[in-house]
Protein backbone atom coordinates (compact mmCIF):
# COMPACT_ATOMS: atom_id res chain seq x y z
CA UNK A 1 0.00 0.00 0.00
CA UNK A 2 2.99 2.30 -0.04
CA UNK A 3 3.14 2.66 -4.06
CA UNK A 4 1.74 5.41 -6.01
CA UNK A 5 -2.12 4.86 -6.73
CA UNK A 6 -2.90 2.15 -4.64
CA UNK A 7 -5.50 3.33 -2.45
CA UNK A 8 -7.06 4.64 -5.98
CA UNK A 9 -6.54 1.00 -6.85
CA UNK A 10 -8.39 -0.37 -3.89
CA UNK A 11 -11.20 2.51 -4.15
CA UNK A 12 -12.14 0.97 -7.67
CA UNK A 13 -11.88 -2.34 -6.51
CA UNK A 14 -14.06 -1.78 -3.63
CA UNK A 15 -16.68 -0.11 -6.41
CA UNK A 16 -16.38 -2.89 -8.89
CA UNK A 17 -17.10 -5.51 -6.11
CA UNK A 18 -19.96 -3.53 -4.31
CA UNK A 19 -17.65 -3.84 -0.98
CA UNK A 20 -19.10 -1.40 2.21
CA UNK A 21 -16.11 -2.17 4.72
CA UNK A 22 -12.64 -3.53 3.85
CA UNK A 23 -10.25 -5.20 6.41
CA UNK A 24 -6.96 -4.66 5.55
CA UNK A 25 -3.77 -6.31 7.03
CA UNK A 26 -0.13 -5.58 6.07
CA UNK A 27 -0.52 -1.62 5.02
CA UNK A 28 2.78 -0.93 6.34
CA UNK A 29 1.77 2.64 6.71
CA UNK A 30 3.31 4.73 9.68
CA UNK A 31 1.71 6.02 12.60
CA UNK A 32 -1.90 6.39 13.27
CA UNK A 33 -4.97 8.36 11.92
CA UNK A 34 -8.02 8.49 9.53
CA UNK A 35 -7.81 9.64 5.89
CA UNK A 36 -10.37 10.51 3.03
CA UNK A 37 -9.28 9.20 -0.42
CA UNK A 38 -10.14 11.43 -3.31
CA UNK A 39 -12.82 9.42 -3.99
CA UNK A 40 -14.52 10.55 -0.54
CA UNK A 41 -14.16 6.79 0.93
CA UNK A 42 -12.77 7.23 4.82
CA UNK A 43 -9.68 4.36 5.51
CA UNK A 44 -8.89 4.20 9.56
CA UNK A 45 -5.41 2.68 10.05
CA UNK A 46 -2.93 2.10 12.62
CA UNK A 47 1.03 1.23 12.14
CA UNK A 48 4.23 1.42 13.57
CA UNK A 49 6.13 4.86 14.21
CA UNK A 50 8.32 4.17 11.24
CA UNK A 51 6.44 2.63 7.85
CA UNK A 52 7.54 -0.38 6.07
CA UNK A 53 6.05 -3.46 8.05
CA UNK A 54 2.63 -5.01 10.19
CA UNK A 55 0.02 -2.34 9.81
CA UNK A 56 -3.60 -2.29 9.68
CA UNK A 57 -6.65 -0.19 7.82
CA UNK A 58 -10.47 -0.47 7.55
CA UNK A 59 -11.60 0.84 4.11
CA UNK A 60 -15.25 1.96 4.97
CA UNK A 61 -17.55 3.21 1.68
CA UNK A 62 -18.77 7.02 1.58
CA UNK A 63 -21.88 5.92 1.85
CA UNK A 64 -21.44 4.78 5.20
CA UNK A 65 -18.71 7.01 6.28
CA UNK A 66 -20.89 8.75 8.63
CA UNK A 67 -21.82 5.80 10.02
CA UNK A 68 -18.50 5.79 11.97
CA UNK A 69 -18.49 7.14 15.59
CA UNK A 70 -14.70 6.13 16.66
CA UNK A 71 -11.66 4.31 16.18
CA UNK A 72 -9.19 2.93 18.69
CA UNK A 73 -5.39 2.58 17.49
CA UNK A 74 -4.68 -0.88 19.73
CA UNK A 75 -1.21 -1.31 18.05
CA UNK A 76 0.39 -1.76 14.85
CA UNK A 77 -1.53 -5.36 14.36
CA UNK A 78 -4.91 -4.55 16.17
CA UNK A 79 -7.34 -1.66 15.18
CA UNK A 80 -10.80 -0.80 16.33
CA UNK A 81 -13.30 0.75 14.62
CA UNK A 82 -16.72 1.53 15.90
CA UNK A 83 -20.10 2.37 13.69
CA UNK A 84 -23.43 2.88 14.30
CA UNK A 85 -25.63 1.09 13.14
CA UNK A 86 -29.74 -0.86 13.30
CA UNK A 87 -30.43 -2.80 15.35
CA UNK A 88 -26.78 -2.82 16.92
CA UNK A 89 -24.14 -0.30 16.61
CA UNK A 90 -20.80 -2.39 15.03
CA UNK A 91 -17.43 -2.95 16.66
CA UNK A 92 -15.12 -4.23 14.08
CA UNK A 93 -11.63 -5.36 15.34
CA UNK A 94 -9.13 -5.48 12.21
CA UNK A 95 -5.99 -7.52 12.90
CA UNK A 96 -2.82 -9.12 11.51
CA UNK A 97 -1.19 -11.90 13.70
CA UNK A 98 2.42 -12.46 13.62
CA UNK A 99 3.91 -15.02 11.27
CA UNK A 100 5.30 -18.57 12.76
CA UNK A 101 8.86 -16.32 12.41
CA UNK A 102 7.73 -13.75 15.57
CA UNK A 103 8.74 -14.38 18.92
CA UNK A 104 6.74 -15.63 22.08
CA UNK A 105 6.75 -12.41 23.14
CA UNK A 106 5.32 -10.84 20.27
CA UNK A 107 2.78 -13.74 20.12
CA UNK A 108 1.76 -13.22 23.58
CA UNK A 109 1.26 -9.02 22.85
CA UNK A 110 -1.13 -9.78 19.97
CA UNK A 111 -3.05 -12.16 21.59
CA UNK A 112 -3.09 -9.67 24.94
CA UNK A 113 -3.64 -7.03 22.71
CA UNK A 114 -7.03 -9.16 20.71
CA UNK A 115 -8.06 -9.86 24.06
CA UNK A 116 -8.08 -5.95 25.50
CA UNK A 117 -9.73 -5.18 22.59
CA UNK A 118 -12.87 -7.78 23.03
CA UNK A 119 -13.31 -7.01 26.50
CA UNK A 120 -14.02 -3.18 25.92
CA UNK A 121 -16.71 -3.67 23.20
CA UNK A 122 -19.59 -2.19 24.93
CA UNK A 123 -22.45 -4.73 25.88
CA UNK A 124 -24.92 -4.89 23.02
CA UNK A 125 -23.12 -4.12 20.28
CA UNK A 126 -22.05 -6.50 17.50
CA UNK A 127 -18.66 -7.70 16.82
CA UNK A 128 -16.95 -8.74 14.30
CA UNK A 129 -13.54 -9.84 14.53
CA UNK A 130 -11.34 -9.79 10.84
CA UNK A 131 -7.85 -10.08 9.11
CA UNK A 132 -5.10 -12.06 9.01
CA UNK A 133 -4.49 -14.56 11.94
CA UNK A 134 -1.84 -15.61 9.93
CA UNK A 135 -3.26 -19.28 11.33
CA UNK A 136 -1.43 -22.86 9.81
CA UNK A 137 -3.67 -24.75 8.72
CA UNK A 138 -2.67 -28.57 8.19
CA UNK A 139 -0.95 -31.69 10.18
CA UNK A 140 1.66 -31.62 12.91
CA UNK A 141 3.51 -33.96 14.82
CA UNK A 142 2.32 -34.07 18.14
CA UNK A 143 5.97 -32.68 19.51
CA UNK A 144 5.72 -30.00 17.90
CA UNK A 145 2.33 -29.01 18.96
CA UNK A 146 2.49 -25.36 20.79
CA UNK A 147 0.06 -24.05 23.04
CA UNK A 148 -0.64 -20.68 20.91
CA UNK A 149 -4.44 -20.35 19.75
CA UNK A 150 -4.42 -19.89 15.91
CA UNK A 151 -7.85 -19.43 15.68
CA UNK A 152 -10.33 -17.76 17.85
CA UNK A 153 -14.27 -17.19 17.72
CA UNK A 154 -15.43 -14.79 20.24
CA UNK A 155 -19.61 -14.07 19.76
CA UNK A 156 -21.59 -11.98 22.03
CA UNK A 157 -24.89 -13.55 23.01
CA UNK A 158 -27.56 -12.43 25.09
CA UNK A 159 -26.02 -13.87 28.19
CA UNK A 160 -22.77 -12.38 27.48
CA UNK A 161 -19.50 -13.48 25.92
CA UNK A 162 -19.12 -17.19 24.40
CA UNK A 163 -15.25 -17.86 23.64
CA UNK A 164 -14.08 -20.64 21.57
CA UNK A 165 -10.20 -21.40 21.08
CA UNK A 166 -8.84 -23.89 19.07
CA UNK A 167 -5.34 -24.89 19.17
CA UNK A 168 -3.59 -26.72 16.73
Amino acid sequence: MLQLGKVQLLDEEMARLGVDICGLSEVRWGRQGHFTTLDGHTIVYSGRLTQGMSGVAVWIHRKIAGALVGYEEISDRVLVVRLQAKPRNVTLIQVYGPTTAATDEEMERFYQDLSQAVKHVLKGNMLLVMGDFNAKVGRREPSAMSPAVDIMWVVRGEMGWTRAFHNT
